[in-house]
Protein backbone atom coordinates (compact mmCIF):
# COMPACT_ATOMS: atom_id res chain seq x y z
CA UNK A 1 0.00 0.00 0.00
CA UNK A 2 1.34 3.37 -1.03
CA UNK A 3 0.31 6.69 0.53
CA UNK A 4 1.40 9.46 -0.68
CA UNK A 5 1.81 12.89 1.21
CA UNK A 6 1.33 16.31 -0.39
CA UNK A 7 0.21 20.08 -0.38
CA UNK A 8 0.77 23.28 -0.85
CA UNK A 9 4.20 24.95 0.93
CA UNK A 10 5.30 25.47 4.50
CA UNK A 11 2.60 22.79 5.48
CA UNK A 12 4.63 20.43 7.56
CA UNK A 13 4.58 17.61 4.84
CA UNK A 14 8.40 16.24 5.80
CA UNK A 15 7.90 16.67 9.81
CA UNK A 16 4.55 14.65 9.25
CA UNK A 17 6.58 12.08 7.07
CA UNK A 18 9.72 11.84 9.69
CA UNK A 19 6.85 10.97 12.49
CA UNK A 20 5.18 8.52 11.01
CA UNK A 21 8.20 6.81 9.54
CA UNK A 22 10.82 7.84 12.51
CA UNK A 23 12.88 9.18 10.23
CA UNK A 24 15.41 12.82 10.39
CA UNK A 25 14.79 14.07 7.23
CA UNK A 26 15.01 18.38 6.93
CA UNK A 27 12.21 19.80 5.93
CA UNK A 28 14.06 22.50 3.37
CA UNK A 29 16.14 19.61 1.98
CA UNK A 30 14.61 19.49 -1.97
CA UNK A 31 11.72 21.10 -3.60
CA UNK A 32 8.86 18.76 -5.46
CA UNK A 33 9.79 20.27 -9.01
CA UNK A 34 13.14 18.98 -8.90
CA UNK A 35 12.17 15.59 -8.73
CA UNK A 36 13.38 14.43 -5.06
CA UNK A 37 11.03 13.06 -2.83
CA UNK A 38 11.02 11.14 0.36
CA UNK A 39 10.40 7.30 0.33
CA UNK A 40 9.94 5.04 3.44
CA UNK A 41 8.33 1.31 4.10
CA UNK A 42 7.38 1.01 7.62
CA UNK A 43 5.30 -1.77 9.62
CA UNK A 44 1.80 -1.63 10.47
CA UNK A 45 2.17 -1.61 14.25
CA UNK A 46 -0.67 -4.38 15.29
CA UNK A 47 -0.88 -5.83 18.84
CA UNK A 48 -3.20 -8.41 18.04
CA UNK A 49 -0.22 -9.72 15.81
CA UNK A 50 2.19 -9.80 18.82
CA UNK A 51 0.15 -11.69 21.05
CA UNK A 52 -0.04 -14.08 18.33
CA UNK A 53 3.68 -14.10 17.73
CA UNK A 54 4.88 -14.33 21.39
CA UNK A 55 2.17 -17.52 21.50
CA UNK A 56 3.96 -19.22 19.51
CA UNK A 57 7.18 -17.60 19.73
CA UNK A 58 8.03 -16.28 16.62
CA UNK A 59 8.79 -12.24 15.51
CA UNK A 60 5.83 -10.91 13.98
CA UNK A 61 5.85 -10.18 10.43
CA UNK A 62 3.62 -6.94 10.16
CA UNK A 63 2.03 -5.75 7.28
CA UNK A 64 3.90 -3.05 4.99
CA UNK A 65 3.20 0.46 3.90
CA UNK A 66 5.19 2.79 1.84
CA UNK A 67 4.71 6.72 2.74
CA UNK A 68 6.46 9.24 -0.19
CA UNK A 69 6.81 12.68 0.74
CA UNK A 70 6.24 14.23 -2.74
CA UNK A 71 6.96 18.10 -1.18
CA UNK A 72 5.06 21.53 -1.87
CA UNK A 73 3.28 22.13 -5.13
CA UNK A 74 2.35 26.08 -5.99
CA UNK A 75 -1.28 27.34 -5.88
CA UNK A 76 -2.53 26.21 -9.39
CA UNK A 77 0.67 24.05 -10.22
CA UNK A 78 -0.73 20.55 -9.18
CA UNK A 79 -0.34 19.92 -13.81
CA UNK A 80 3.51 19.36 -13.12
CA UNK A 81 3.91 15.75 -14.46
CA UNK A 82 6.72 15.47 -11.61
CA UNK A 83 4.09 15.80 -8.84
CA UNK A 84 1.28 14.16 -10.60
CA UNK A 85 3.08 11.05 -11.63
CA UNK A 86 4.14 10.71 -7.53
CA UNK A 87 0.12 11.55 -6.67
CA UNK A 88 -1.09 8.76 -9.44
CA UNK A 89 1.02 5.80 -8.26
CA UNK A 90 -0.75 6.00 -5.18
CA UNK A 91 -3.39 3.83 -3.11
CA UNK A 92 -4.12 6.74 -1.00
CA UNK A 93 -3.33 10.52 -0.83
CA UNK A 94 -2.62 12.46 1.96
CA UNK A 95 -3.75 16.36 1.23
CA UNK A 96 -1.49 18.07 4.19
CA UNK A 97 -3.21 21.40 5.28
CA UNK A 98 -1.66 24.42 7.44
CA UNK A 99 -3.52 24.87 10.77
CA UNK A 100 -1.33 26.46 12.58
CA UNK A 101 -0.32 30.19 12.78
CA UNK A 102 3.25 31.17 12.38
CA UNK A 103 4.63 34.83 11.48
CA UNK A 104 7.63 33.56 10.07
CA UNK A 105 5.70 31.72 7.36
CA UNK A 106 3.64 33.23 5.45
CA UNK A 107 0.69 31.80 3.97
CA UNK A 108 0.71 32.35 0.11
CA UNK A 109 -3.44 33.47 0.53
CA UNK A 110 -3.10 35.08 3.21
CA UNK A 111 -4.85 34.64 6.11
CA UNK A 112 -4.84 30.81 7.37
CA UNK A 113 -8.02 29.18 6.50
CA UNK A 114 -7.99 25.06 5.82
CA UNK A 115 -11.67 24.82 4.58
CA UNK A 116 -10.69 27.22 1.47
CA UNK A 117 -7.06 25.05 1.10
CA UNK A 118 -9.05 21.94 1.06
CA UNK A 119 -11.54 22.65 -1.32
CA UNK A 120 -8.53 24.73 -3.63
CA UNK A 121 -6.85 21.39 -3.68
CA UNK A 122 -9.53 19.57 -4.76
CA UNK A 123 -10.27 21.98 -7.35
CA UNK A 124 -6.90 21.37 -8.81
CA UNK A 125 -7.28 16.98 -8.74
CA UNK A 126 -10.55 17.28 -10.77
CA UNK A 127 -8.89 19.89 -13.33
CA UNK A 128 -6.05 17.45 -13.58
CA UNK A 129 -8.88 14.64 -14.29
CA UNK A 130 -10.55 16.73 -16.44
CA UNK A 131 -7.60 17.58 -18.64
CA UNK A 132 -6.68 13.76 -18.55
CA UNK A 133 -10.28 13.46 -19.96
CA UNK A 134 -10.57 16.17 -22.60
CA UNK A 135 -7.45 15.31 -24.43
CA UNK A 136 -8.57 11.65 -24.53
CA UNK A 137 -11.82 12.36 -25.58
CA UNK A 138 -9.94 14.48 -28.50
CA UNK A 139 -8.57 11.46 -29.86
CA UNK A 140 -11.09 9.06 -28.91
CA UNK A 141 -13.62 11.08 -31.42
CA UNK A 142 -10.83 10.39 -33.86
CA UNK A 143 -10.32 7.11 -33.51
CA UNK A 144 -14.14 5.78 -32.88
CA UNK A 145 -14.96 7.49 -36.86
CA UNK A 146 -11.94 4.78 -38.11
CA UNK A 147 -11.74 1.75 -36.70
CA UNK A 148 -16.41 1.88 -35.37
CA UNK A 149 -14.94 -0.61 -32.32
CA UNK A 150 -17.16 -1.32 -29.54
CA UNK A 151 -14.99 -1.17 -26.88
CA UNK A 152 -13.75 2.60 -28.04
CA UNK A 153 -17.35 3.47 -28.18
CA UNK A 154 -17.93 2.14 -24.78
CA UNK A 155 -14.82 4.42 -23.34
CA UNK A 156 -16.02 7.69 -25.26
CA UNK A 157 -19.46 7.17 -23.80
CA UNK A 158 -18.53 6.79 -20.39
CA UNK A 159 -15.35 9.20 -20.44
CA UNK A 160 -18.24 12.01 -21.42
CA UNK A 161 -20.12 11.06 -18.53
CA UNK A 162 -17.08 11.62 -16.26
CA UNK A 163 -16.14 14.96 -17.87
CA UNK A 164 -19.86 16.14 -17.04
CA UNK A 165 -19.64 14.68 -13.27
CA UNK A 166 -16.43 16.62 -13.09
CA UNK A 167 -17.65 19.87 -15.07
CA UNK A 168 -20.45 19.59 -12.07
CA UNK A 169 -18.22 20.18 -9.66
CA UNK A 170 -18.17 15.98 -7.90
CA UNK A 171 -15.13 14.45 -7.69
CA UNK A 172 -14.36 11.10 -9.20
CA UNK A 173 -14.43 8.83 -6.16
CA UNK A 174 -17.74 9.89 -5.83
CA UNK A 175 -19.18 8.15 -9.19
CA UNK A 176 -20.58 4.93 -8.66
CA UNK A 177 -18.14 3.02 -11.67
CA UNK A 178 -19.50 -0.53 -12.15
CA UNK A 179 -16.94 -3.36 -12.01
CA UNK A 180 -16.61 -2.51 -16.14
CA UNK A 181 -16.10 0.62 -16.19
CA UNK A 182 -13.64 0.69 -13.15
CA UNK A 183 -11.43 -1.63 -15.60
CA UNK A 184 -12.42 0.61 -18.63
CA UNK A 185 -10.97 3.31 -16.70
CA UNK A 186 -8.51 2.02 -14.09
CA UNK A 187 -5.02 3.15 -16.14
CA UNK A 188 -5.44 6.25 -16.13
CA UNK A 189 -5.09 6.67 -12.17
CA UNK A 190 -7.39 9.70 -12.35
CA UNK A 191 -6.07 12.01 -9.03
CA UNK A 192 -10.14 12.86 -7.86
CA UNK A 193 -11.20 9.27 -7.36
CA UNK A 194 -8.00 8.15 -4.99
CA UNK A 195 -9.09 8.07 -1.40
CA UNK A 196 -8.15 11.19 0.31
CA UNK A 197 -6.94 12.29 3.43
CA UNK A 198 -7.13 15.81 4.69
CA UNK A 199 -5.01 16.02 7.61
CA UNK A 200 -5.12 19.18 9.01
CA UNK A 201 -1.54 20.44 10.82
CA UNK A 202 -2.58 22.58 13.96
CA UNK A 203 -1.16 23.58 16.49
CA UNK A 204 -1.98 23.79 20.50
CA UNK A 205 -4.74 27.02 20.11
CA UNK A 206 -6.11 26.16 16.78
CA UNK A 207 -6.41 22.29 17.83
CA UNK A 208 -9.70 23.53 19.44
CA UNK A 209 -10.85 25.51 16.93
CA UNK A 210 -10.50 23.13 13.72
CA UNK A 211 -11.96 20.21 16.08
CA UNK A 212 -15.39 20.77 14.37
CA UNK A 213 -14.15 19.86 10.47
CA UNK A 214 -12.39 16.52 11.51
CA UNK A 215 -14.79 14.14 9.65
CA UNK A 216 -15.17 10.39 9.33
CA UNK A 217 -14.18 8.37 6.10
CA UNK A 218 -17.22 8.85 3.77
CA UNK A 219 -17.47 8.04 -0.20
CA UNK A 220 -13.66 7.98 0.21
CA UNK A 221 -12.65 11.07 1.71
CA UNK A 222 -12.18 12.19 5.37
CA UNK A 223 -10.79 15.06 7.38
CA UNK A 224 -8.64 14.21 11.01
CA UNK A 225 -6.17 16.91 12.66
CA UNK A 226 -2.85 16.42 14.21
CA UNK A 227 -0.47 19.16 16.34
CA UNK A 228 3.00 18.48 14.39
CA UNK A 229 5.40 20.46 15.89
CA UNK A 230 3.96 19.52 19.33
CA UNK A 231 4.35 16.72 18.77
CA UNK A 232 7.98 16.38 17.73
CA UNK A 233 9.26 18.37 20.75
CA UNK A 234 6.91 15.72 22.90
CA UNK A 235 8.43 12.78 21.36
CA UNK A 236 12.26 14.01 22.38
CA UNK A 237 10.97 13.22 26.01
CA UNK A 238 10.82 9.98 27.71
CA UNK A 239 6.95 8.53 27.71
CA UNK A 240 6.78 8.78 31.69
CA UNK A 241 7.50 12.71 30.87
CA UNK A 242 5.00 12.94 27.78
CA UNK A 243 1.59 13.25 30.02
CA UNK A 244 2.50 16.03 32.16
CA UNK A 245 3.82 18.09 28.84
CA UNK A 246 0.42 17.79 27.00
CA UNK A 247 -1.59 18.78 29.70
CA UNK A 248 0.15 21.94 29.65
CA UNK A 249 -0.40 22.21 25.94
CA UNK A 250 -3.92 21.53 27.06
CA UNK A 251 -4.07 18.15 24.93
CA UNK A 252 -3.96 15.97 27.85
CA UNK A 253 -6.22 13.39 25.37
CA UNK A 254 -4.12 13.91 22.20
CA UNK A 255 -3.35 11.18 20.54
CA UNK A 256 -0.27 10.64 18.55
CA UNK A 257 -0.22 10.92 15.02
CA UNK A 258 1.34 7.38 13.70
CA UNK A 259 -1.06 4.58 15.48
CA UNK A 260 -3.82 7.03 14.58
CA UNK A 261 -3.08 8.01 11.17
CA UNK A 262 -2.81 4.37 10.51
CA UNK A 263 -6.18 3.03 11.74
CA UNK A 264 -7.89 6.33 10.23
CA UNK A 265 -5.94 5.15 6.77
CA UNK A 266 -7.25 1.45 7.01
CA UNK A 267 -10.89 3.04 6.88
CA UNK A 268 -10.59 5.60 4.46
CA UNK A 269 -9.27 2.75 2.08
CA UNK A 270 -11.17 0.46 3.07
CA UNK A 271 -9.20 -2.21 4.41
CA UNK A 272 -9.06 -4.88 6.94
CA UNK A 273 -5.63 -7.53 8.48
CA UNK A 274 -6.05 -11.07 8.24
CA UNK A 275 -3.56 -13.38 9.97
CA UNK A 276 -1.69 -16.53 9.08
CA UNK A 277 0.51 -18.46 12.17
CA UNK A 278 2.54 -20.94 13.11
CA UNK A 279 5.94 -22.21 14.03
CA UNK A 280 7.67 -21.03 11.12
CA UNK A 281 5.99 -17.46 10.76
CA UNK A 282 3.46 -15.24 12.44
CA UNK A 283 2.77 -12.71 9.63
CA UNK A 284 -0.32 -9.63 8.76
CA UNK A 285 -2.39 -9.24 5.42
CA UNK A 286 -3.66 -6.32 4.16
CA UNK A 287 -6.50 -7.06 2.25
CA UNK A 288 -9.73 -5.47 1.06
CA UNK A 289 -12.71 -5.22 3.32
CA UNK A 290 -15.45 -7.59 1.82
CA UNK A 291 -12.98 -9.81 0.23
CA UNK A 292 -13.44 -13.68 0.13
CA UNK A 293 -11.43 -16.27 1.18
CA UNK A 294 -10.60 -17.21 -2.25
CA UNK A 295 -9.21 -13.68 -2.75
CA UNK A 296 -7.20 -14.00 0.30
CA UNK A 297 -5.98 -17.26 -0.70
CA UNK A 298 -4.18 -15.17 -3.53
CA UNK A 299 -2.65 -12.61 -1.49
CA UNK A 300 0.12 -15.58 0.01
CA UNK A 301 0.59 -17.41 -3.19
CA UNK A 302 -1.22 -17.80 -6.50
CA UNK A 303 -0.86 -21.48 -5.87
CA UNK A 304 -2.71 -21.87 -3.13
CA UNK A 305 -5.38 -19.67 -4.76
CA UNK A 306 -5.31 -22.24 -8.14
CA UNK A 307 -5.85 -25.16 -5.48
CA UNK A 308 -7.91 -23.72 -3.45
CA UNK A 309 -10.06 -26.31 -1.72
CA UNK A 310 -11.05 -24.74 2.43
CA UNK A 311 -10.38 -22.17 4.59
CA UNK A 312 -10.03 -23.06 8.53
CA UNK A 313 -11.15 -19.48 10.23
CA UNK A 314 -11.08 -18.74 13.65
CA UNK A 315 -11.15 -14.87 15.10
CA UNK A 316 -7.27 -14.42 16.64
CA UNK A 317 -8.82 -13.88 20.52
CA UNK A 318 -10.60 -17.04 20.18
CA UNK A 319 -7.49 -18.57 19.17
CA UNK A 320 -5.51 -17.37 22.20
CA UNK A 321 -8.50 -17.82 24.48
CA UNK A 322 -8.30 -21.30 23.52
CA UNK A 323 -4.95 -21.88 23.66
CA UNK A 324 -4.65 -23.23 20.67
CA UNK A 325 -6.37 -25.18 17.00
CA UNK A 326 -7.25 -28.20 19.59
CA UNK A 327 -9.84 -26.82 22.19
CA UNK A 328 -11.03 -24.33 19.18
CA UNK A 329 -11.84 -27.10 17.12
CA UNK A 330 -14.12 -28.67 20.58
CA UNK A 331 -15.50 -25.86 21.23
CA UNK A 332 -17.12 -25.41 17.25
CA UNK A 333 -14.83 -21.89 17.30
CA UNK A 334 -12.92 -23.18 14.40
CA UNK A 335 -14.67 -23.10 11.29
CA UNK A 336 -14.29 -24.48 7.19
CA UNK A 337 -15.56 -22.05 4.91
CA UNK A 338 -15.83 -22.07 1.16
CA UNK A 339 -14.37 -19.25 -1.46
CA UNK A 340 -17.14 -17.54 -1.25
CA UNK A 341 -16.54 -16.82 2.64
CA UNK A 342 -15.58 -12.94 3.27
CA UNK A 343 -13.04 -12.70 5.82
CA UNK A 344 -13.21 -10.09 8.82
CA UNK A 345 -10.94 -8.03 10.55
CA UNK A 346 -8.72 -10.46 12.98
CA UNK A 347 -9.30 -13.14 11.61
CA UNK A 348 -6.26 -16.21 11.54
CA UNK A 349 -6.89 -18.22 8.25
CA UNK A 350 -5.40 -21.42 7.28
CA UNK A 351 -6.18 -22.40 3.55
CA UNK A 352 -6.04 -26.08 2.57
CA UNK A 353 -4.79 -26.43 -0.88
CA UNK A 354 -4.20 -28.80 -3.46
CA UNK A 355 -0.70 -29.23 -5.16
Amino acid sequence: MILTIFGYPKTGKTLLFNLLTEKKEKVDKFSAPSGEFHKAIVDVPDPRLKKLADYFETPPVYAKIEFLDAGAISLGEVKNSTFIDLLRRADGLVHLVRGFGDEEIVHPQGAIDPLRDMAAMEDELKTTDFLTIDKRLERLAVDVRKMKAKELQEELELLQKLKAFLEAGKPLREYPLTEKEGALVRGFKFLSAKPLLNLINADETSMKSYAGLAAPAAHGKCTALFAGKIEAELLELAPEERPVFQAEYGLADYLYIRDEFIKTSYALLDLISFFTVGKDETKAWTLEKGASAFIASGKIHSDIQKGFIRAEVIPWQDFLACDGFARAKEKGLLRLEGKEYVVQDGEIVHFRFNT
